[in-house]
């Protein structure tokens, strides 16, 4: 009996040998695998965010790899260190980097259930799986978090842990780090979250789909509710407190942003240009030519103005609006939908629909550059093709013929017949070569019927167009972004205004001129009421599906374009002059606000403009005293 017993203990005590020498070979294979792991894990350093500026030099964006923005203890909430403390580790304080209690009450679990669990976790063990480890749930790889904890509580201290943890973990709806959390959620810094506020937000980590406050909020209040119960069993509250907590009030937000779209387009294009890991890792520094005032302005105009077509309700009509400088070609403000959030296709950019008549002043510039004048005269009666034994008989949209009229008045009421029987006289060719020039990219059919704008184009290229208008002649190269800065302070990349010749001077001011004549007397008027220098085109489709008004001053042009993506119609008489327009004027009262320059005639122009118009004579008949002077 005795000899069993003897035989039985060398047994166990050979089995615990071997399990100790085995656990101690197994850790240490772990230790010398970790060990290039945790240099870059001791040496971890927030990526360094890439952040996007305004034209004044704020900031309008910011992005990292996981869109967080690194803060210091000091300037978290005691109430968010203690909450988060209370929900996730409890004695972080007092014991190591494993909490072998927990472990042991999570092994035992885990064999009850039958599988792996993550229970049982300390803070600096979620820290080392947050920042390198997968999320498998093995147990060599718990193995590896447990090795990386013991390693990184040699060279951090608890508070650096904790700070470095509150930067990195995940609450939800895109947030990474609680000063991220606590702008998405509240609208406010981390320094400043109350009781309450830290203890919806400490219970998110866990599982932050689940408990998201916007999808589940019941749930999302439960687990609130248990974060306060842990703050008042561990010390750190009052049952006073947790009481008022309970029973406070607040709301919840989400941040308003303006200038989605514009930033989506820059974003993208530094991704393209310059790879996903310098956009999110790079720490560039990135200045856009987005006037910050004129972009919240552009925002609110489209909304309201499309609200107001439909009463106050929403029913998917679509808007579109493009603010470019014309001298530099720097796009101040763009808005490509009515609400970025439900639809983040750039219709400022990549709907391609009708222009109708906002395409005129190309034919009307074509035919000034073949010495056409202004005052010359065009016939306004009804006329009819015929394509394939079938009768095609263009109409005005009054629905009357006016007979004679001059070029101007053609163009500032918008005479389709008149307009026809000029691109008759120029060419379509000459048409397309102008319109190419003036930065018109989109396919145009070589056919009468783009006298009425029966193609599609672009926003962008049609405002780009009209900006070669106020620019006399030169059309600029749109851009968005000024310079890019890598976190060396280099330039990387810098755009300066790049403008090419389009037309002549005199042509650029002619046309200028007569489509200052759409808002004295034509189908822009109600643009008087800003009671600036302006000039500008209206422009619909059939059966009213796209509404339009390009207009500029001497300084700034502005596009809005109004549809549905369906194509569907506006409905009856909704003109660009009713539709657009008025998004136009109310957006131009801000833009032009400070602006007094007038539309001053080019002087090395003054001859050839004299030589259109057909002498001294008719030019004052069209300008009054401004060819008597200087002469």
């Amino acid at each position: 009996m005795r000899v069993l017993w003897k035989t039985l203990l060398v047994i166990i005590a050979t089995c615990l040998i071997c399990l100790v020498l085995g656990g101690g070979i197994f850790f240490s294979i772990v230790y010398l695998e970790t060990k290039s792991d945790f240099k870059r894990l001791s040496s971890y350093g927030l990526f360094t965010s890439t952040i996007f500026y305004s034209s004044s030099g704020e900031k309008i964006a910011e992005f990292n790899a996981q869109r967080r923005k690194p803060v210091p203890l000091k300037d978290i909430s005691p109430w968010m260190i203690k909450a988060i403390i209370a929900a996730e580790d409890e004695h972080f304080y007092e014991h190591g980097p494993i909490n072998i209690w927990s472990m042991i009450r999570a092994l035992i679990k885990d064999v009850r259930l039958g599988k792996m669990s993550q229970g049982g976790s300390t803070i600096t063990q979620q820290l080392v799986k947050n920042l390198y480890l997968t999320p498998e749930k093995t147990i060599y790889r718990k193995a590896r978090e447990i090795v990386l904890a013991y390693r990184l509580e040699h060279v951090l201290s608890k508070d650096q842990i904790l700070n470095l943890y509150l930067n990195t973990v995940y609450f939800g709806s895109g947030a990474y780090g609680i000063e991220q959390a606590a702008e998405i959620y509240f609208a406010k810094s981390a320094k400043n979250l109350s009781l309450e506020e830290s203890s919806l937000l400490a219970g998110l980590p866990r599982a932050p789909s689940i408990y998201s406050p916007y999808k589940n909020p019941e749930l999302s209040k439960r687990r609130m509710v248990y974060v306060l119960n842990r703050m008042v069993k561990s010390g750190f509250i009052e049952e006073e407190e947790r009481r008022d907590a309970l029973q406070a009030k607040f709301v919840l937000k989400r941040k308003k942003t303006y200038g989605n779209y514009f930033i989506e387009y820059a974003k993208q294009y530094i991704e393209n240009r310059y790879g996903e890991d310098i956009l999110y890792k790079g720490g560039l520094r990135v200045y856009t030519t987005m006037d910050k005032t004129l972009q919240k302005c552009a925002t609110s105009s489209v909304q309201k103005g499309i609200l107001k077509l439909n009463n106050g309700k929403y029913d998917g009509l679509q808007g579109a609006l493009l603010c470019i400088e014309s001298s530099t070609g720097y796009v101040k403000a763009m808005v490509g939908g009515y609400d970025y959030s439900s639809s983040k296709f750039n219709r400022a950019l990549r709907a391609k629909r009708g222009p109708g008549s906002a395409f005129k002043p190309v034919i009307y510039l074509t035919a000034l550059e073949q010495g056409f004048s202004p005052n010359d005269i065009l016939i306004d009666e009804p006329i009819v093709f015929t394509f394939k034994g079938e009768a095609w008989k263009p109409q005005n949209y009054e629905r009357k013929f006016r007979g004679e009229v001059t070029l101007r008045e053609a163009l500032a009421k918008s005479i389709n017949v008149a307009t026809i029987r000029l691109l008759m006289d120029v060419g379509i060719d000459g048409v397309i070569a102008h319109a190419r020039l003036l930065g018109i990219t989109s396919n145009i059919p070589h056919n009468l019927a783009i006298a009425l704008g029966s193609f599609s184009l672009s926003l962008k290229e049609l405002t780009t167009a009209y900006a070669a208008f106020g620019n006399y002649g030169l059309k600029p190269k749109p851009i968005f972004i000024k310079k890019i800065i890598d976190k060396k302070g280099k330039i990387i990349e810098e755009n300066k205004p790049k403008l090419s010749r389009a037309c002549s001077e005199a042509t650029g001011f002619l046309i200028t001129n007569m489509l200052r004549s759409v808002i004295e007397e034509g189908t822009g008027k109600r643009a008087k009421v800003l009671n600036k220098n302006i000039a500008g085109k209206t422009g619909t489709t059939d059966g009213f599906k796209d509404a339009w008004f390009i207009g500029f001053s001497p300084k700034i042009v502005t596009g809005v374009w109004v549809g549905y993506d369906d194509r569907k119609t506006i409905g009856e008489g909704m003109t660009g002059a009713r539709v657009a327009l008025p998004i136009w004027i109310d957006f131009m009262k801000e833009a032009l606000r400070d602006e007094y320059d007038d539309f001053n005639i080019p002087p090395d122009a003054k001859r050839q403009i004299l030589i259109i118009l057909k002498g001294k004579q008719k030019a004052n008949e069209s300008f009054g005293d401004l060819f008597t002077e200087n002469q």
